[in-house]
C-alpha cells in the first residue's frame, strides 16, 4: 500500500528519478584556452551548508530541509520541517518569575440524554478537581449542553473564599436528569462567550461529548470553522470523547484546529487524570501565541502542507501554534515543488516564529533561513533527511490509521488490517534507512532525537490497531458496530491526533 506518492517518493533520492533527464550545467565565464596559464591554489567554491538552523533561546527553533543537495537543472521536490520546542530545564525559569500568567478555563461538558448516569458524575468530579488545583487568581466558567448551552458558573475568579462555593454551584446547576440531544457547536460558542468576560492570560476550553451533534452545525467543515474562530480569538480547544458512540473525526477536527489535544475516555473513569494533564500543561505555559511564518524563495511553491491548519498569503505560509509549556514540541511538515535551478545554492525559504514570551518581558521571535544545493552529478544528490523522514512516517502512520477506520466502518476489515499491516512493513524499511542515514559523518541532530523509539512507537500503536479489529471480529455483532471494535476506532483517531502534533 502506499498512501501517498510521497510514500514511495520519500525513500527515492530526487536523481535517481531524474535519472537521464539530468542535464550538466555549463558555468558562464570566459573559457579557458590551451595553453594559458593555470594557477595551482585555484579551487572551485566551497558550497555552505544551509540546509538546517537553529535559532531561539526560550523555545528553540530548528529548521530542516529534506536535501541538503538536489538535482540541478530539474524541476524537484523536498520537504521543510520545523521543530518548535521548550526544554525540560526551562522549568526553573517559570519557577523564578515573581508572578504567574494566569489561566482563562472554560469547562464545557455535553448534558445531553445519553450523558446520563456514571459518565456526567466522572465528568463533574474531573471539573471539580480541576477547581481545587486552579491558583488563587485564575478564572473559571462552565457551561452544559445539550439542545441548547447553558451558563451552569459564569467567569470567577479562584480565591480561597470563591473555590469551594464553585464547586457546590457546578453540582447545583447540573443537578437537572440529562435530556435532549447535543449541540457540540452551542456548547462552544457561549463557552467562547463566557471567555470574552475573562482578565488577560492563558485561555483554554476543555469540551467533551459523548454522542453524535445532531443539532446546530453537524458536519467537519463547519465545526473546523468554530474552533478556527475560537483560535483566532486566542484560545485553545481540548477535546475529551466520552464511551464509545461519539463522532471522534468531529472532536479530533475541533481540537486540530484549535490547536488543542483529543483525548479518547472509554469508561469516563480517567476524566481527572486527562484534566490534571491540561492543567498541568497551563501551569507550565512558558509562551502562547506562537506563529510560524514559512516565506517561500521566488519560484519555490506550496505541494502539500501535512497535518496542520494554515493559511497562504502569495509566497508567506502562516500557521499558528498556540501555547506551548515546558518540555512541549510541536512540528510542521511540508512539501515543496522546486523548480529546475542551476548549479550552486538556491534558496528555498525564510522562517520566522513568534511567540509571546511569559518567562521575559520581550516578545520572542526565531529567524532562519533554509537553502538546498544544485549539483549536476546525480549521485551526489542527498537522500531524504532521516529526521524529515521519521516526521513524514508518524503523518502518514497518522493516515493509515484513519484510513483504516474508515474501511473498518464499512465493514471491511480485512481491507483495513491489509492497510495497516502494508504500512508497517514500510515503517520497517524506514526504521532501517533511517539507521544508516544517522551514522553519516555529517548527519547532525541538535536535539538528540532516538529515531529508532519514534519508529517503534508508531509500529506498536498499528500492532494495536490490528489486534483490535481481531477482538472485534469475534464479537457476536458486526465488528463496526461492537463495543470493541467502536472502542479501537476512538484509540486509533486520539493515536492519529499524537501523531500529527
Amino acid at each position: 500500500m502506499s498512501l501517498t506518492s510521497t510514500a514511495v517518493w520519500s525513500l527515492t533520492a530526487p536523481g535517481e528519478r531524474a535519472g537521464a533527464q539530468a542535464s550538466v550545467k555549463v558555468e558562464r565565464g570566459d573559457t579557458p584556452k590551451l595553453g594559458d596559464p593555470q594557477p595551482d591554489d585555484v579551487q572551485p567554491p566551497k558550497l555552505v551548508d544551509k540546509s538546517t538552523f537553529v535559532a531561539g533561546k526560550t523555545l528553540m527553533v530548528e529548521g530542516r530541509l529534506g536535501h541538503g543537495r538536489m538535482l540541478a537543472d530539474a524541476r524537484g521536490e523536498t520537504f521543510l520541517f520545523v521543530d518548535v520546542r521548550s526544554e525540560l530545564d526551562q522549568i526553573n525559569q517559570i519557577g523564578a518569575r515573581s508572578g504567574f500568567e494566569p489561566l482563562n478555563l472554560a469547562v464545557v461538558i455535553d448534558h445531553s440524554g445519553s450523558m446520563k448516569g456514571q459518565r456526567e458524575r466522572n465528568a463533574i468530579d474531573a471539573a471539580a478537581g480541576m477547581i481545587r488545583r486552579l491558583r488563587d487568581g485564575d478564572t473559571v466558567s462552565v457551561v452544559s449542553y445539550a439542545e441548547q448551552a447553558r451558563v451552569v458558573i459564569p467567569v470567577t475568579t479562584i480565591s480561597s473564599a470563591s473555590r469551594e462555593r464553585l464547586i457546590r454551584e457546578m453540582l447545583d446547576g447540573v443537578n437537572d436528569p440529562p435530556s435532549g440531544n447535543t449541540c457540540i457547536s452551542c456548547g462552544i460558542d457561549l463557552g467562547m462567550r463566557t471567555l470574552s468576560g475573562r482578565r488577560a492570560g492563558i485561555d483554554r476550553m476543555l469540551l467533551l461529548s459523548d454522542g453524535e451533534a445532531n443539532r446546530g452545525v453537524q458536519d467537519e467543515g463547519g465545526m473546523r470553522v468554530v474552533a478556527r474562530q475560537a483560535r483566532n480569538q486566542g484560545a485553545t480547544i481540548s477535546s475529551i470523547g466520552v464511551d464509545v458512540d461519539y463522532n471522534e473525526r468531529l472532536m479530533s477536527a475541533i481540537a486540530r484546529e484549535a490547536n488543542g489535544r483529543h483525548y479518547f475516555s472509554e469508561t469516563g473513569e480517567n476524566l481527572e487524570q486527562i484534566f490534571d494533564e491540561e492543567l498541568d500543561s497551563l501551569v507550565t505555559a512558558i509562551a502562547k501565541d506562537g506563529k510560524l511564518v514559512v516565506e517561500l524563495a521566488p519560484g519555490v511553491r506550496v505541494a502539500e502542507v501535512l497535518d496542520r491548519s494554515y493559511q497562504q498569503v502569495d509566497r508567506r505560509v502562516i500557521v499558528p501554534m498556540g501555547t506551548f509549556a515546558v518540555g512541549e514540541e510541536k512540528t510542521f511538515l511540508i512539501r515543496l515543488e522546486v523548480p529546475p535551478s542551476p548549479v550552486g545554492e538556491r534558496p528555498i525559504a525564510s522562517v520566522t516564529f513568534n511567540y509571546d514570551d511569559l518567562s521575559g518581558v520581550e516578545p520572542g521571535e526565531c529567524f532562519g533561513e533554509l537553502a538546498t544545493n544544485m549539483t549536476a552529478t546525480p549521485a551526489e544528490v542527498s537522500p531524504l533527511d532521516a529526521i524529515v523522514l521519521g516526521r513524514l512516517s508518524r503523518s502518514e502512520t497518522a493516515r493509515t490509521l484513519e484510513q483504516a477506520n474508515a474501511l473498518f466502518a464499512q465493514g471491511r476489515t480485512a481491507e483495513a488490517q491489509a492497510a495497516v499491516d502494508a504500512h508497517l512493513s514500510e515503517i520497517n524499511e524506514r526504521r532501517e534507512a533511517a539507521g544508516l542515514l544517522t551514522k553519516a559523518k555529517e548527519f547532525v541532530d541538535p536535539f538528540g532525537r532516538d529515531l529508532d523509539d519514534e519508529f517503534n512507537k508508531q509500529a506498536n500503536v498499528l500492532d494495536e490497531a490490528n489486534a483490535g479489529f481481531v477482538e472485534a471480529e469475534a464479537a457476536p455483532e458486526p465488528a463496526a458496530a461492537s463495543r470493541p471494535g467502536k472502542a479501537q476506532v476512538k484509540r486509533n483517531a486520539a493515536q492519529a491526533d499524537a501523531f500529527s502534533l
